[in-house]
């Protein structure tokens, strides 16, 4: 069985002895108000719904008292600063928001990224989206409201230099390849099946260079978030995980970051359409 939130929910509702109606009863919705079917509840905890509301999210892990770390939320709350307790309040001139170096969560924090973005996203290390069966239906519905950016190592190139790429062990390094030219045989198809008035939102280039940067981003231009590690020189198990918020400060950390998956975007000589 895969690992999905809805076994974190479960888990904690009956820690609290409560049923899925009396949860049903006092459920948190996206529009301030409570409660919800009992097969709602249900089809959470069997992973067949997904909750994108962050703030709703956030209430249900109030009302369960589920850590936020359990699906993959800091304990800063961006919905209401002063509830940090201080924990992350001196990186907030950075705008850093989680820092974590554990693997646990890593791909909800990718995913939640994607599932509350408004405006144009950008996604480096493309393979992170594909391993969530409903990956392709996020992307389309992120193609309504802008662009997606997305940049993928080159696989040919990865085939020819493989053993510099020293974030995986030697056998994953060979096979690294397969696993990118299976990313782009997805987005391909995904792409054919968009209706034609978003194909042209869907961008995809392959680079040729060492680019140490995982990364999930969107901006809006008012509000902006990035989960990113940077995966070169460090071991998998001890990666940092950072997540940005944009902000107003000249120590914040989400343009810098943004620009370096930009620069290598707009870099004829190292990256190419597909």
């Amino acid at each position: 069985m895969k690992y999905h939130y809805g076994l974190t929910i479960r888990e904690y509702r009956e820690k609290l002895n409560m049923t899925q109606a009396e949860l049903a009863e006092k459920w948190p919705r996206s529009d301030g108000g409570i409660g919800v079917s009992i097969n709602y509840v249900s089809d959470v905890e069997r992973g067949k719904k997904i909750i994108t509301n962050i703030q709703t999210l956030r209430r249900l892990c109030g009302l369960l008292q589920i850590p936020l770390r359990k699906v993959g939320l800091s304990d800063y709350d961006p919905f209401n600063p002063q509830s940090s307790n201080g924990q992350i309040t001196g990186f907030n001139d950075y705008g850093i928001i989680k820092l974590t170096n554990s693997p646990i969560d890593r791909i909800f924090d990718y995913k939640n990224c994607l599932l509350e973005a408004k405006g144009d996203c950008f996604i480096s290390g493309t393979s992170m989206i594909h391993l969530t069966e409903d990956s392709s239906e996020i992307l389309k519905e992120k193609l309504q409201s802008g662009n997606l950016y997305l940049l993928i190592l080159d696989p040919d190139w990865i085939e020819k230099h493989y053993a510099i790429i020293t974030f995986f062990d030697e056998d994953a390094r060979q096979d690294f390849h397969f696993e990118i030219r299976n990313s782009i045989r997805k987005l391909n198809q995904l792409r054919k099946s968009l209706p034609q008035k978003l194909v042209s939102r869907l961008k995809i280039k392959t680079y040729s260079t060492i680019f140490p940067y995982i990364m999930t981003g969107y901006d809006n231009g008012e509000t902006g978030k990035i989960v990113f590690e940077i995966t070169d020189y460090i071991p998998e198990k001890n990666r940092p995980r950072f997540t940005l918020e944009k902000i107003n400060s000249q120590s914040a950390f989400f343009n810098q970051v943004k620009s370096k998956f930009f620069s290598i975007w707009n870099n004829q000589s190292i990256s190419k359409e597909i």
